[in-house]
């Protein structure tokens, strides 16, 4: 009879902890069915760790955002994916943020990243200097930093670009180019550069981008998007903005999270990681490298005019998340 008993109370037991389960499932079914739908585009490498951190970290969630990552193997396709209207939130370069804040249609939000030591130039080894690039094949990405950075390293000696046979090749090429021998350098990023130097004979690091150029990425949003929804919009930066927080403090976890959702080399990538400056301060420097950038771009035709920043870039969420991460002068 006690036997019987107690697996009666036991049997109520677990019914009513069924049942508290079942409505606390419920309750979290709901309340996630009810969180707004954001659409971020965001690109494949190390420089969009954070991207993939707020995500898997929860940090979209704990702001009650339903957030999906959309990741592009090339700047090119996002932008165009983007512009067609298929994402609210777009993670990109600085020139592609550029040309889209000049379309009219993006505005652009915080920096979440900036990079010296990985952007670079690497080349045969006996290239020492600007002038020892004169009637060599130097590679990069027309119309982006790469291009920008290699021009900013010829003038630094003295260099006219028309001195040097400067083609246009995507970064795999880059480097199975560099390795066979058909180019001398190429100006791009790592983990390009460091493969190259790494599987090819006689390659070495000629330059890193260090007082030359700076590689920075963007958070950016869709002028509607930011007119109609400024609270998502706050929401939005300040889970982006625990993400590099989060990706500062614990690289090695966050290049795993990284690693698992784009199927990322872990051991490759981690000092990739280490190596970028992730952070969203809006400092002089920001402007100043934004600014430079566009200025080139505009000569090169590659850009329709400079940046007008209180019509380009707001900064109200970003303050409103910290008012420390900003300190630049913008112009007015």
């Amino acid at each position: 009879m006690y036997k019987t008993w107690t697996f009666h109370r036991a049997g109520v037991r677990h019914l009513v902890s069924a049942v508290v389960v079942a409505t606390i499932t419920l309750a979290g079914t709901m309340a996630n069915a009810a969180d707004p739908k954001i659409r971020i585009f965001s690109g494949t490498d190390e420089h969009w760790v954070p991207l993939q951190v707020a995500k898997t970290k929860g940090y979209f969630a704990a702001q009650g955002l339903d957030a999906e990552v959309t990741v592009f193997t090339t700047g090119a396709a996002a932008t165009e994916a983007f512009r067609a209207g298929r994402g609210d939130f777009i993670s990109a370069g600085d020139l592609p943020s550029a040309a889209m804040w000049k379309s009219g249609n993006v505005i652009g939000l915080a920096p979440m990243s900036s990079d010296t030591e990985i952007f670079g130039i690497v080349g045969k080894k006996d290239i020492n200097s600007p002038n020892d690039l004169r009637g060599r094949k130097v590679a990069t990405a027309l119309g982006s930093t790469g291009e920008f950075l290699l021009y900013r390293y010829l003038a630094s000696g003295g260099v006219s670009p028309s001195e040097v046979n400067i083609v246009g090749l995507a970064p795999p090429e880059m480097v199975i180019s560099l390795v066979r021998g058909d180019i001398d350098a190429f100006a791009w990023l790592a983990p390009f550069t460091t493969r190259a130097i790494e599987t090819g004979k006689d390659i070495k690091l000629i330059t890193s981008a260090k007082g030359l150029a700076n590689n920075r990425i963007v958070l950016n949003v869709t002028r509607t998007f930011h007119q109609q929804r400024p609270d998502l919009v706050l929401k939005v930066v300040r889970a982006v903005n625990q993400a590099i927080e989060f990706t500062n403090s614990s690289p090695d976890e966050a290049t795993k999270i990284w690693a698992a959702a784009v199927q990322g080399d872990v051991n490759r990538s981690v000092s990739v990681v280490k190596l970028i400056s992730y952070g969203m301060k809006l400092d002089d420097g920001f402007v100043s490298d934004m600014n430079e950038l566009a200025k080139f771009m505009v000569q090169k035709g590659a850009l329709k005019a400079s940046i007008e920043w209180p019509k380009d870039f707001d900064s109200t969420a970003l303050r409103e998340v910290d008012p420390k991460l900003i300190s630049a002068n913008l112009p007015k």
